[in-house]
């Protein structure tokens, strides 16, 4: 006994292209890091990538903080202060130095 059936696709080519594009994106960006890293690990004297990642973040990290040390504790003093500023106690000592200029 045959059957004949038919039946319709729909294939909208425009979100398969979108998608296609969108991880073809990802993935040669993932590519192109392992790459990086395989290369880097391969010209280092660390034994694993462990050591060599904790070398090179120590190494950045440091060069980071030595260039913006400046604005670093400029914003950590700003930051502080205006805590400071906040608090009951401040505006207790801030109320009674000014008691004390003004009398």
């Amino acid at each position: 006994m045959e059957h004949i059936m038919q039946f319709a696709i729909n294939i909208d080519d425009e979100t398969i292209q979108n998608r296609i594009e969108e991880h073809a994106y990802s993935d040669v960006l993932n590519k192109l890091t392992k790459n990086a890293v395989d290369s880097v690990f391969s010209h280092s004297s660390a034994y694993t990538r462990n050591t060599m990642w904790e070398g090179l973040m120590g190494d950045a990290l440091q060069s980071f903080l030595e260039e913006r040390k400046d604005e670093i504790i400029d914003k950590a003093a700003n930051m502080l202060a205006d805590r400071f500023q906040r608090t009951k106690k401040y505006r207790e000592a801030m109320g009674d130095a000014i008691a004390k200029d003004g009398e």
